[in-house]
């Protein structure tokens, strides 16, 4: 029988379909193992944030006359932001991950900064730094650049086990970025700074509650006036124990006053504080501890001639004991004040000292 050159019959045949077939078998044996290796690997875990929506509360904060762009006005007490993670009982999966946590914010840099955004007053932006106290994130005063960051954070624990908390530090920094309005102006809204999470294994974004919701409060003073002389002394004449007959009596007044240079455009306010005893809200100053005169005090009379009850040492508007001076003048400004003594116990002779602050306040 002629058999063609190019069939084959019988055993060699066989042999060769044979050899085809486990090859075939080896390449999906091998397929199978990579992928059950692969999907090991994995991990099934769930990630949110806790203590967000958080308002930015600046209290009082005080701008100094001429303040550059670029200086740093206040620095607000730290939030901390929650990063929360846990891994689902769902089969035999690895037990560590990576979350990807990102936030970033919408409000505009301001001009000439890549970390600075504006809030809701002309001339003041806010900065956000980041740190991480237990070190599983990887923030080590970082700032928010150009809108965002990024923050990654590894994470270990049981199947099925209780949310692993890793706390981050956000760190609120005011900063003037350009001319700022004279008087006091109120903070009620700041950058708020969105959320979402993304895990290596797992995978995302998901959106987050935001670590701060762009709600704010506080209120904003920008001097108009500078000190000319800080340290104020006054020199009280001698006066003789027998000129206070009762508790209240006064005697040698001496005038003095406070001079300022100013610009116009705010209302002046002030408030005298008792450096001896801040608490004091009297009209009297609590003498030093080096006084050796006894049953006395001194008090402050404004400029017309009524003596000034002291008060915190705050700047804020509606300060307790606060007064008005008046308008900013664009020039000088004297605050006249005339200091007496006052009988306020049993009287002995001896020296007196008295201290006093004062803390002004534009509206």
């Amino acid at each position: 029988m002629f058999i063609p050159n190019n069939e084959w019959t019988g055993p060699a045949r066989t042999r060769n379909r044979s050899c085809a077939l486990s090859r075939f078998f080896a390449v999906l044996v091998a397929g199978l193992l990579m992928s059950f290796a692969s999907f090991s690997a994995h991990a099934n875990s769930t990630c949110n944030d806790s203590n967000g929506n958080n308002a930015l509360n600046a209290g009082t904060i005080s701008v100094p006359v001429n303040a550059s762009t670029g200086m740093t006005v206040a620095t607000l007490a730290s939030i901390s932001f929650i990063v929360e993670c846990k891994f689902l009982n769902a089969g035999s999966y690895a037990t560590t991950d990576t979350v990807q946590a990102k936030l970033s914010t919408a409000a505009p840099l301001a001009a000439g900064f890549a970390d600075v955004y504006q809030t809701g007053i002309s001339g003041l932006g806010v900065r956000y730094t980041f740190n991480s106290p237990s070190g599983q994130c990887n923030a080590n005063n970082l700032t928010m650049q150009n809108g965002s960051i990024t923050l990654s954070c590894t994470f270990s624990g049981p199947l099925g086990g209780p949310y692993i908390q890793y706390p981050v530090m956000i760190t609120a920094t005011l900063v003037v970025t350009g001319p700022i309005a004279s008087g006091a102006s109120t903070l009620s809204s700041a950058p708020s700074i969105a959320v979402s999470f993304t895990t290596i294994d797992t995978g995302g974004p998901w959106s987050q509650t935001p670590a701060y919701s762009g709600s704010a409060s506080g209120v904003l003073t920008h001097a108009t006036c500078s000190v000319n002389q800080t340290n104020v002394a006054v020199s009280m004449p001698t006066a003789d124990t027998r000129a206070f007959n009762a508790v209240g009596a006064v005697a040698a007044p001496q005038p003095f006053s406070l001079s300022l240079s100013c610009s116009a455009g705010a209302t002046v306010l002030i408030t005298l504080t008792d450096s001896v005893n801040p608490a004091n809200r009297s009209t009297s100053l609590q003498l030093t501890a080096d006084s050796t005169a006894q049953g006395m005090g001194v008090q402050v009379l404004n400029s017309g001639g009524t003596p000034v009850a002291f008060g915190p040492d705050s700047a804020t508007p509606g300060n307790t004991n606060q007064w008005t001076v008046g308008a900013s003048p664009n020039g000088a400004l004297q605050i006249p004040l005339t200091a007496r003594y006052v009988r306020t116990g049993s009287v002995s002779a001896g020296t007196v000292k008295a201290l006093a602050t004062f803390t002004l306040s534009y509206q």
